[in-house]
């Protein structure tokens, strides 16, 4: 009789079951297909030794919605690394659960003024000073011997011919001609009163012409002087003053082509990558 009992409650629960399940409770919330009650116990994820994010392994394959607790850390420090921690499985791979999902080679700007928990300072410091690895996962995000110096710079998307983590640009322009406004400008000297200026004065000296006769036994050549020395000598002479006026004048600017410091207004944070603690 007692086995007939129980093969009927068996019977009649199973439907209930079916629709959800509580556990250490009465009324299972309907949304959920388990609800486990307690006020002092916790709930332990299945625990599973992942190999890499990208690989299902030790499961056959992905499946979307897994989630379970790794209990391994990768030996090799790459992209695709695993770290003990929560992970759940989207179909095509492992992400990591909570505050450590960051992934390897995120930047950000921070208040910060040195490294904290994974995070390095872009300082242009040489990659072998960092932990063995952050070394790594520098490598593996393609940074090169050493960081980007990211001090005084403004970070922007690859633009296809750029290498990632290259440092390039200016923060200083030189104002060129081209650059001046289109605007003519004229000057003049102030008027400077009565004043000369000199000159030479040139002169031509006595010149004598020779007259043939038709009575050469006679007289066969006669000189005639025509023309005499200037009464004034051959000496530097000043002009009559021309009364008030001026002179044009070009003026240098005494510019030495001075780069301008082109660098808009900023708030200070350093910039810092992700490379894993």
């Amino acid at each position: 009789m007692k086995k007939t009992t129980s093969f009927l409650l068996l019977f009649f629960c199973y439907p209930m079951l079916a629709q959800n399940v509580g556990v250490d409770t009465a009324y299972p919330d309907t949304n959920a297909a388990l609800d486990i009650y307690s006020e002092k116990k916790g709930l332990i994820m299945t625990r599973l030794p992942l190999t890499a994010t990208d690989n299902p392994s030790p499961l056959a394959n992905h499946v979307m919605g897994m989630t379970t607790y790794n209990t391994t850390t990768s030996a090799a420090q790459t992209p695709v690394s695993v770290y003990e921690g929560l992970y759940y499985n989207d179909g095509t791979k492992w992400t990591q659960m909570g505050p450590n999902t960051l992934m390897i080679g995120d930047i950000k700007h921070s208040l910060e003024t040195a490294d904290h928990k994974g995070w390095f300072l872009l300082d242009g410091r040489n990659i072998s000073s960092l932990p063995t690895v952050a070394q790594f996962n520098a490598g593996a995000v393609g940074i090169g011997a050493n960081l980007p110096d990211a001090s005084d710079t403004f970070i922007k998307t690859n633009n296809g011919t750029e290498s990632e983590g290259s440092v390039a640009g200016n923060n200083s322009i030189v104002v060129t001609q081209a650059n001046l406004p289109n605007i003519n400008y004229s000057s003049v000297t102030s008027t400077n009163g009565n004043h000369n200026h000199s000159y030479t004065d040139s002169y031509n000296g006595a010149k004598t012409l020779g007259l043939a006769t038709n009575v050469l036994p006679l007289v066969p050549l006669i000189s005639e002087t025509v023309g005499t020395n200037d009464v004034l000598p051959g000496n530097l002479h000043t002009s009559e003053n021309d009364g008030n006026h001026a002179h044009t004048v070009n003026v240098p600017s005494g510019g030495s082509d001075v780069p301008i410091n082109a660098t808009p207004q900023h708030i200070v944070a350093n910039v810092f990558v992700y490379l894993g603690e």
